[in-house]
């Protein structure tokens, strides 16, 4: 079917009239700034990778094994309450025992001298010591 210079003209206007529609409710004044500085960038890729770096150490109630990989290399890396041992096999007051990864498909943790074995999903509690399926 050829596309007639009715239909151009018609498209033209429709993209002239919505691109106008978008650019008014774009307001500068919400972007304040574009570029973080240094210490802000650092703070955003903590948070990211998982490893805030507020100084405090958070007390865990619950913990998740959220899961482990094992690498080819033999190194491993869990995930606990969402964070990753990546840089650190203490996360928060978490410890995780390296050694322990895997093996019979679960991971040691300790918290205040109390350990537990893990499987990837589950959450344990710590003041009752109840270990129970994650939601």
């Amino acid at each position: 079917m050829p596309v007639n210079k009715i239909q151009i003209t018609l498209m033209t206007g429709l993209l002239c009239f919505f691109s106008n529609v978008v650019h008014a409710e774009y307001d500068a004044a919400n972007l304040k700034k574009l570029f973080t500085d240094k210490d802000q960038r650092a703070h955003i890729d903590a948070i990211r990778s998982g490893n805030p770096t507020s100084g405090e150490v958070r007390q865990s109630s619950k913990i998740n094994v959220n899961g482990y990989v094992t690498r080819s290399d033999g190194k491993s890396v869990v995930w606990v309450n969402n964070k990753n041992t990546l840089e650190s096999s203490k996360l928060d007051d978490v410890n995780v025992q390296q050694s322990s990864i895997g093996k019979n498909k679960q991971v040691t943790v300790s918290v205040d001298g109390k350990r537990k074995q893990l499987k990837p999903g589950e959450t344990w509690h710590k003041e009752s010591g109840k270990v129970v399926d994650s939601q």
